[in-house]
């Protein structure tokens, strides 16, 4: 689990790349966590995010974390030419998480007799500064920048079974695909400046169709191989 640009960093020791960073969580969880029983909500939280883990990594995405009920993941290497190959790579994932959890997994959860999952998701894009953090014995490598705190920011306002993404990221996907939030912009002010920053919800239907293609080019290989028309 990491980038594996920088999971060989010492302790302190940092690096930097530009990258799609997402976040992929079930809603009202810990609703489930008070009303369930313990040990159906582990067979849940672990079978969510086992299935969202793999599909991360078969669109050449990197597991960052699994934090909670959530997956924390990367999209985009330091020699990858064309960013919009990374972008794509994150919606297209994304879609084929949310249908896959909405379908298949929710049957599952049926015949089980449990109560079905919604999952949403949010992203962004930008300079990332990779830092492994702890102690000699204690340490894991932490991602710093505001893309991936804006991405955790745009998860929370996703509608179930939907994806958010910060204009950094929008401005690597076409405009069509593109409906601005009613939220947005986010303002930030500091000493009397204030700063606006946008987030869109995407429209999946045509990352979804072509999912398959997109992890059948990609085979196994790492994103710098795939070519943009």
């Amino acid at each position: 689990m990491g980038h594996p640009d920088f999971d060989h960093l010492p302790l302190g020791g940092s690096g930097d790349c530009e990258g799609v960073v997402a976040f992929i969580d079930m809603a009202a969880f810990t609703a489930r966590t008070f009303w369930d029983d313990p040990r159906e909500v582990l067979w849940l939280n672990m079978a969510v995010l086992t299935q969202v883990a793999k599909a991360v990594q078969g669109f050449g995405g990197h597991v960052l974390g699994l934090r909670g009920d959530g997956v924390f993941a990367c999209f985009g290497e330091k020699h990858l030419p064309d960013m919009r190959v990374a972008a794509v790579a994150c919606v297209a994932a994304c879609a084929f998480i949310l249908d896959a959890a909405k379908g298949p997994l929710n049957d599952a959860l049926q015949d089980r007799g449990m109560e079905p999952v919604q999952l949403r998701a949010g992203a962004d894009f930008g300079q990332l500064s990779f830092v492994r953090i702890g102690t000699e014995i204690a340490s894991e490598v932490n991602v710093v920048g505001f893309p991936a705190n804006f991405a955790s920011k745009c998860e929370k306002h996703a509608k179930a079974w939907g994806l958010v993404v910060g204009e950094g990221l929008a401005g690597l996907l076409p405009e069509q695909d593109l409906m601005h939030h009613k939220n947005s912009p986010k303002r930030y002010t500091r000493r009397g400046e204030e700063r606006r920053y946008h987030f869109y919800e995407v429209s999946l239907p045509f990352y979804l169709a072509s999912s398959g293609q997109f992890q059948e080019q990609l085979n196994g290989r790492p994103l710098s191989s795939i070519v943009p028309h």
